[in-house]
């Protein structure tokens, strides 16, 4: 009965956050952006036009170009720019979030912007007094997949990062703004939070035979078996549980495990 009477206050907390959790207009991809033209820009030495080619994707364009070079390859745009435009403090200026891969490529060295089977970091660029600066970087597939909060009240809001399409999302990632850049603080999986900024992160080994739970508690449903042989990567620690949040591999479900499941690798 009072497991029972815990679940379900955690579930009233979480349907009051959700409440508190408002958002705004989500990303969205940047129309007049062009890749070509700014690269054309840079080759020609023309003024860039700010519309089509803001200061940080001509500085960011720039640095690929010189990347590429460098390895033996030639620069291209893509045929389909992939800028997104957002507003993360509601002050009607777009903000950007932008990365080489699905941009450009680097024709006779592909694998420059090669991030592998994880993807690749999403930088937000905002314009401060001029200047163009990277304020977060994030794993989002679509832009759909990242929201706007209502909380704080002005400058920047938090964020929370989530999935695409149209099956539950099983992670939803907060960031927060920390001054001068978004920090990711916590995630929560399936209706359960997990400390990211505090816990420890990094590749661990199981102490033996282990289930990946798909909630922070004994016997519960199990997403996973593992033995001992296995290696994971803690991404953070149940808020409410004493148990680790854990991947056991790149394509695997992430769940929990008891926090003496693991043990560190030998060295």
């Amino acid at each position: 009965m009072l497991e029972y009477i815990a679940r379900m206050a955690f579930a009233a907390l979480l349907a009051s956050a959700a409440a508190v959790y408002a958002v705004t207009p989500q990303a969205d991809v940047a129309p007049a952006i062009s890749i070509a033209q700014c690269l054309d820009t840079i080759t020609t030495g023309a003024a860039p036009v700010e519309a089509q080619c803001p200061g940080f994707l001509f500085d960011a364009l720039k640095q690929a170009r010189q990347t590429c070079g460098d390895a033996g390859g030639e620069l291209v745009a893509a045929a389909t720019p992939d800028v997104w435009s957002i507003d993360v403090n509601g002050d009607g200026a777009a903000e950007y979030v932008f990365e080489y891969a699905g941009n450009v490529s680097c024709d006779g060295a592909w694998s420059v912007f090669d991030c592998g089977s994880l993807g690749c970091a999403k930088a937000i660029y905002q314009k401060h007094d001029g200047a163009w600066q990277a304020i977060a970087e994030i794993w989002a597939d679509a832009p759909e997949s990242i929201e706007v909060l209502a909380t704080p009240a002005s400058g920047n809001r938090d964020l929370r990062v989530g999935c695409t399409g149209t099956a539950p999302c099983n992670e939803y990632w907060f960031y927060q703004w920390a001054g001068k850049q978004y920090e990711r603080i916590y995630l929560e999986a399936r209706g359960h939070r997990i400390d990211f900024d505090n816990s420890i992160h990094g590749l661990y080994g199981l102490v033996g035979e282990t289930d990946v739970l798909a909630a922070p508690r004994a016997h519960g449903d199990a997403i996973g078996h593992y033995g001992s042989d296995t290696e994971v990567e803690i991404v953070g620690t149940a808020a409410d549980a004493d148990y680790y949040y854990v991947s056991p591999c790149n394509a695997c479900d992430s769940g929990f495990v008891p926090k003496s499941a693991v043990r560190p690798l030998q060295q």
